[in-house]
This record gives C-alpha cells, sequence and structure tokens, in this order.
C-alpha cells in the first residue's frame, strides 16, 4: 500500500467512538468511511470499496444516492442498516448487466453492470459466491464485510492455512494535519487513520478473518473444484 499526501484536510476521529454522519448536504469524499466519514485506506479485511457504477442504493445517504466510496468494515458490521447493504451488494454479485431505476424513479432505467458470480453456499454467518469466468469467490457476512479470494486462497484453505492478502500496491491520499507519518510503523499509522480490527492485526499482508463455516465449506468445494478453462486453452 502506498500513502501519499492529502490536498485538504480530513477530520480523524479514535476508531472506536465512529458515529454514523448524515450527509444530506455534503459530498462524499470516496476515500473516506461512508458511515462515519473519517479516512478509511483499503486494507484487505478492514476496509474496502463499492464503485458507484454498481449502482449499489446507499443507506447511509440522506436522501436517495448510490453508494461510492469506502467502507470501514467495523463500521458496517456496527451498522443498523447493514442487512440493507446485505441484500443489495450480494444481489450486485448474481446480477449480470441489468436496468435499475433511477434515484428519482424516472425513466430511462440504468444499467448496472453486476460480477454474475452464483451463491453456493449460504450459512448463519456468510455466503460464498463464486465466478463462473475466472478462479475468483466471495465471501460475505451477513453483517456487511466481503473477502475476495482467488485460486491460492483456496488452496491454503484445503491445506489448514490462513489465506492472505494480496501483495498489491494500493494509493491512498494521506490527511494533511496526521502528522509525520515518516516514523510510523503501519499499524501505528493505520490506528491513526482509525482503522482498528478486532481480529488478527495487519501486516504487508493481512490474514482474512473468513466465518468458519466459510473455510469448511471451501475446504471440501476446493478438493473437487476444476479450475476455469477457456476453449482455446483446451486446444493449445
Amino acid at each position: 500500500m502506498i500513502f501519499s499526501a492529502a490536498s485538504r484536510a480530513l477530520p480523524l476521529r479514535p476508531g472506536p467512538n465512529r458515529i454514523e454522519t448524515d450527509r444530506r448536504t455534503e459530498l462524499p469524499d470516496v476515500n473516506e468511511c461512508q458511515i462515519c466519514r473519517t479516512p478509511a485506506p483499503l486494507v484487505p479485511g478492514l476496509c474496502d470499496g463499492v464503485a458507484g457504477y454498481r449502482l449499489i442504493r446507499d443507506p447511509w445517504a440522506g436522501r436517495p444516492s448510490f453508494l461510492d466510496g469506502n467502507l470501514h468494515f467495523s463500521c458496517l458490521a456496527e451498522s443498523e442498516k447493514n442487512p440493507v447493504f446485505f441484500a443489495e451488494f450480494t444481489h450486485m454479485l448474481r446480477a449480470g448487466h441489468e436496468e435499475v431505476d433511477s434515484l428519482d424513479g424516472t425513466p430511462p432505467p440504468l444499467t448496472r453492470m453486476g460480477l454474475g458470480m452464483r451463491q453456493i453456499f449460504s450459512g448463519s454467518e456468510c455466503r460464498v459466491f463464486e465466478s463462473g469466468v475466472s478462479d475468483r469467490w466471495m465471501v460475505v457476512r451477513r453483517t456487511g464485510p466481503w473477502f475476495r479470494l482467488r485460486r491460492a486462497d483456496l488452496t491454503d484453505i484445503e491445506r489448514g492455512r490462513t489465506p492472505l492478502s494480496p501483495a498489491e500496491v494500493t494509493p491512498y491520499r494521506l490527511p494533511m494535519d496526521l502528522g509525520g507519518v515518516d516514523d510510523m510503523s503501519l499499524l501505528e499509522l493505520l490506528s491513526a487513520l482509525g482503522v482498528n480490527g478486532t481480529g488478527p492485526q495487519p501486516t504487508w499482508r493481512a490474514p482474512q478473518p473468513l466465518p468458519d463455516e466459510a473455510r469448511g465449506f471451501l475446504a471440501n468445494h476446493a478438493k473437487t473444484y476444476t479450475p476455469v478453462t477457456f476453449e482455446d486453452e483446451k486446444h493449445a
């Protein structure tokens, strides 16, 4: 993850004291958590983002709008509105290209680009979705947080290992009033940004805190799973 200086200051609040804010007149900053409006760097397992073109209605907005920005998983899990998000998000995962009503209900309708995944597991804590065009899975907790998995993660789960976040570079703009970040460790920096997890502490590759029921299902699923192969590869 790469952090850079911000063009303007953003307010910081301690993680445990986050509150849901009313966004009736403000234009949301996509780099902030869309629930508590504090900085939200994309740390797999602790924070992720939803793109506006997915056309997921924003239950935390003061007026009809589509969600576009990041979410602290701790805020999401504690929110009373997470069932609404869970229903919208999991529908988007299953949907392909489909028409969605505009925000004010007037024509023409909008076109949603869903992920076209299929649900392969539903438990008391989560649901698991699988792509039909690539070796990708999504585990979504019923409280809202979601986890992206690849073929290597499925192999790790089958072998009893904890999957780690991918070793990727994710740019993020830091608030100007954060102070001297040069002397901070990663954990100190994340804490200063208000990103606090209840599971394993993040490192440069963070452990993915999957529900036990998802791990058990995926471990068995991996034994019979056939990797996606395209027709041109079969005849190569």
